[in-house]
């Protein structure tokens, strides 16, 4: 079993460097070559850490299982908030933190093989099933945004497109707690990533847990994002990038075929996120 240790860059400059010329230099530990990677660390049920301290969620256990079948290789895998910075310049090998794919980290990153494809939902506390932006509309729900956010970036876009069919923005940086008691008034609607959802209903299961969470089509999800798979991210900067990317992609697609990312996916997320055959190609 990998050990993994919570450490902060920004506050143990040393530490930062030391493990950029490590990584620099591909170190060997028993002839075993040493792959360094960095992680956010969050959100669940993506990325967390469990009572001990641990990393754990549904990405490391597909990077775990990853390493476990490239034994040439041993992870370490660290927590930064510098994660993608630290994989630009080639200080770390690559970073996992459920990465989509937009045009501007394609200039800087490699993407490897999608591990997960994501799905969304309206979630209602008034009884109604609301499967569309258009249903929220005329139905006159309000939600919680945050700037950045891929479902808020979408109701933005949806206003722009239908003026006349308007759905409030509330922007807003409360966090769940406060916002459960408007969703179960019925007043306001949230829109968010399935796994995530679910996460809050297991946290939260006599409030949050009770209300009711309708799955969007695919073309309503597309109205959310272009790109709603998930990748590891190699910096090109990275000597080693090309071939490491190569060889994980080549087990993320492994574990796609055998079954392995949806039976890790719905034990840990809830719902199978396996992307589908055709997402296995390169990016870039």
């Amino acid at each position: 079993m990998k050990i993994f240790k919570k450490v902060f860059f920004s506050a143990v400059a040393v530490g930062a460097t030391t493990i950029a010329l490590a990584s620099c230099a591909n170190a060997k530990n028993d002839g075993v070559t040493i792959i360094y990677a960095e992680t956010k660390g969050a959100p669940a049920p993506f990325i967390y850490q469990d009572e001990q301290g641990n990393l754990d969620g549904y990405d490391i256990a597909v990077i775990n299982e990853v390493f476990d079948r490239l034994p040439q290789y041993k992870l370490d895998l660290q927590v930064s908030d510098s994660a993608l910075v630290d994989a630009q310049t080639g200080t770390i090998d690559f970073t996992i933190n459920n990465w989509s794919y937009n045009s501007s980290r394609a200039e800087t990153y490699y993407f490897s093989y999608p591990y997960t494809r994501a799905k969304y939902a309206f979630v209602s506390g008034d009884g109604v099933a609301y499967s569309s932006f258009s249903q929220v509309a005329e139905a006159g729900k309000k939600v919680f945004g945050s700037q950045g956010n891929n479902a808020t970036n979408a109701i933005e876009r949806w206003n722009e497109a239908n003026p006349s069919k308007q759905i409030e923005i509330e922007y807003t940086g409360i966090d769940i707690t406060a916002k459960i008691p408007y969703y179960l008034s019925g007043e306001y609607v949230e829109l968010g990533d399935i796994p995530v959802l679910n996460a809050w209903a297991k946290e939260y299961p006599d409030t949050y847990g009770t209300l009711k969470q309708t799955i969007l089509s695919d073309e309503e999800t597309k109205l959310i994002t272009t790109s709603a798979t998930s990748h590891l991210l190699f910096g090109k900067a990275a000597a080693n990038s090309v071939k490491l990317r190569q060889e994980i992609s080549n087990v993320i697609k492994e574990l796609h075929d055998d079954g392995t990312l949806t039976r890790l996916s719905i034990q840990y997320a809830g719902v199978d996120l396996a992307p589908s055959d055709s997402d296995y190609v390169y990016l870039n």
